[in-house]
């Protein structure tokens, strides 16, 4: 019962949101269709053989969320929780205009209507499915991989937003609940480290970012807010969580939205440290998560591509992120000629996207200090300091710069 009034009430929220800014339901009229492109045809990395059957399942299939006195408890935190209601409608409207023969709207009306959803949250979280219908019947095992990633996400929230649970309750509750994400259905991403250099390395990579740099800003701008909201969250009291998210939320809105300037999509360590040194697979997980977005995006944004071909990339790109076509596999091991793993990042670590060691990769470390470098350097340093203490023992001991242990 409690499922069926959740439909309604989302169904009829999103009905609303649609009629309060004058827009009507998308409505499939016609199935995707290229147009007369100069774009140069490349040629495609072929789709692995033997996949799952599920991977052709082209059944609706309800997915469910973890039973938990905690649900919904994001609302505590009630501008973040409206916040990411809106997230979900815009990623729905632009893939639903991206394959109904809309994309030449994108930047335009595409990019205004979800402005407005994003300046009018709905008040309860929409179902995706009933605003872009025509990309679920088309695409429906890549929309129930990206719900069941995003009821996690939820579920996650919902638990640092709780009042109700002790701070060693919440920690031991996301472990059950990242289990019961990787048990419960066979749509789970893996929680490695995969190597980002290669995966934005795909024939039609970074086609969506360099046709629609507005749309792509919106959708970056959501994976910031989306790994931010973590360390905002985590550890802190239902006041400060509030206070916080004052400061955050207006910088979501006024900034991060609107950039167009990123040179790689916003990754998990960077936003979240300390939450995704805890949880690290999670974070690994999210950061999958979005670069499968991404991969999508450009999939269906190179015009050069038959519908086939999006089809089979698609279904390719699912594939080289699921957790079942890496099982048995560890973090920080290489397999074959491995360039989907990022192996410089042990198990318990965070992954942190390109990796420099690949011939014809640049590296793009966003800022951010290569841990194993940095252990060597540490390293190399302490041995340094110990060879000259040797060779000259009256040497006297340095002073603890205390500031080194001011987080």
């Amino acid at each position: 019962m409690f499922n069926n009034l959740v439909s309604k009430i989302t169904a009829s929220t999103v009905m609303f949101s649609f009629i309060a800014i004058g827009l009507p339901p998308a409505i499939a009229q016609s199935e995707h269709h290229h147009q007369m492109t100069t774009e140069e045809v490349k040629e495609l990395p072929p789709v692995p053989q033997n996949l799952p059957k599920w991977m052709n399942n082209k059944d609706k299939n309800h997915i469910y969320r973890k039973r938990g006195k905690y649900n919904d408890d994001i609302y505590n935190v009630r501008p973040l929780a409206l916040d990411l209601n809106a997230v979900a409608v815009g990623h729905a409207f632009a893939y639903e205009d991206l394959i109904t023969g809309k994309a030449d709207q994108l930047e335009t009306k595409t990019f205004e209507k979800i402005n407005q959803v994003l300046k009018n949250p709905p008040r309860f979280m929409p179902d995706e499915a009933n605003i872009s219908p025509t990309f679920g019947r088309k695409y429906g095992v890549l929309e129930q991989v990206f719900e069941w990633a995003h009821i996690l996400h939820a579920q996650t929230v919902d638990v640092l937003a709780s009042t109700e649970l002790t701070e060693a309750e919440k920690e031991a509750e996301i472990e059950a609940l990242y289990q019961f994400y990787l048990d419960n259905v066979p749509y789970a991403i893996t929680g490695l480290p995969m190597n980002m250099g290669y995966l934005d390395s795909q024939p039609y990579s970074k086609a969506f970012r360099d046709k629609y740099p507005k749309v792509n800003g919106l959708f970056w701008g959501y994976h910031w807010l989306q790994g931010s909201m973590y360390d905002l969250l985590y550890g802190k009291t239902l006041e400060e969580q509030q206070q916080a998210y004052e400061q955050m939320g207006k910088q979501y809105h006024e900034v991060e939205l609107y950039r167009t300037d990123r040179p790689f999509m916003p990754m998990f360590a960077e936003v979240s440290p300390r939450f995704a040194a805890r949880f690290p697979k999670i974070a690994n997980t999210f950061d999958n998560l979005h670069m499968l977005h991404d991969m999508v995006n450009d999939a269906l944004a190179s015009e050069w591509m038959s519908e086939k071909q999006q089809e089979e990339q698609i279904q390719r790109a699912i594939w080289l992120v699921m957790a079942s076509n890496h099982e048995g596999m560890e973090a920080g091991k290489t397999y074959g000629d491995d360039k989907l793993h990022d192996h410089r990042f042990m198990a318990g670590m965070p992954g942190m996207g390109w990796m420099g060691d690949i011939e014809g990769y640049e590296h793009l470390n966003h800022r951010q200090n290569n841990p194993h470098i940095m252990h060597q350097q540490m390293n190399q340093e302490n041995n340094s300091e110990i060879d000259r203490r040797e060779n000259n023992p009256n040497m006297s001991e340095p002073e603890e710069d205390h500031t080194k242990h001011n987080h």
